[in-house]
């Protein structure tokens, strides 16, 4: 089901708006039907958690080889999740592929993340941000068609311009290197789904409470190891968290051609 902003753009009925107080959440389009909940932490945590992503992405595989499923296939958003997901990949001995998602930023503050579009299509909006913005549907329309631009130069960069491998029926693990506002996630989710795959698993090493509830409503499996209820931004649970540039995520799909070195 659809609706329209005051500005007569059609939303899907996927998206959700972060609100504070800074420790509450509230979701639509979910069960809890916009309620304010506050939800406890996994556990204690003291920041960082991760030395950097190849250590986040290790402690995933245990996290993921501890559920004892089995799977086909790892995809890693494009750029920050590659170098996560490349541990995921070692441990389980499946293949690794880089899967591109663009969030969609505001015109005037790229920052804000309006949605996101994921590389066959999946479009999420953040329904109810738009809805209170006064954004035209052309305005809305030039943002998308930017955004598919820009994934398919990450393709062909990245992959070199060749799809992603059949996933109907393929038990999948989508990683990333946290969910903030999970835009670009919930785009590739929604792309992931409609090939009809037999699981999708996503893990990220850390999301703010809202991200499981939002995944699992979607139809997947959410894994997410730590789950601060005083999230603010994924960066502040990493000692070294850079920006990842192209180069460097070819050069750690690279690391996976090449045999492991053994002792003499």
């Amino acid at each position: 089901m659809a609706f329209r902003s005051r500005k007569g753009i059609k939303i899907p009925e996927n998206g959700y708006l972060v609100k504070s107080p800074e420790n509450e959440r509230k979701i639509t389009g979910c069960p809890t039907n916009g309620a304010y909940t506050r939800i406890p932490p996994t556990q204690t945590m003291d920041r960082p958690i991760f030395s950097d992503r190849t250590s986040a992405g290790d402690f995933l595989a245990r996290k993921i080889l501890e559920t004892g499923k089995t799977f086909d296939v790892v995809l890693g958003l494009a750029r920050g999740g590659v170098p996560v997901a490349v541990p995921v990949a070692k441990t389980l001995r499946v293949p690794l592929f880089p899967m591109i998602a663009r969030k969609i930023g505001a015109p005037w503050e790229k920052e804000l993340a309006l949605g996101a579009l994921s590389e066959n299509g999946g479009l999420y909006w953040n329904r109810e941000l738009i809805e209170s913005m006064d954004i035209s549907p052309e305005a809305m329309e030039r943002l998308v068609e930017k955004a598919r631009k820009e994934i398919r130069e990450k393709v062909s960069r990245l992959r070199w311009g060749k799809s992603l491998p059949g996933l109907a029926g393929k038990r999948i693990v989508l990683v990333d290197d946290g969910a903030a506002t999970g835009a670009t996630n919930f785009a590739a989710i929604t792309d992931i789904l409609a090939e009809e795959p037999e699981h999708l698993l996503v893990a990220v090493p850390v999301a703010p409470p809202e991200f499981e509830k939002k995944v699992r409503h979607m139809g997947a499996e959410p894994l997410v190891p730590h789950v601060p209820p005083d999230f603010r931004a994924v960066g502040e649970w990493y000692e070294r968290f850079p920006e990842v540039t192209d180069g460097e995520v070819l050069l750690v799909l690279g690391s996976l051609s090449r045999p492991e070195k053994t002792e003499r």
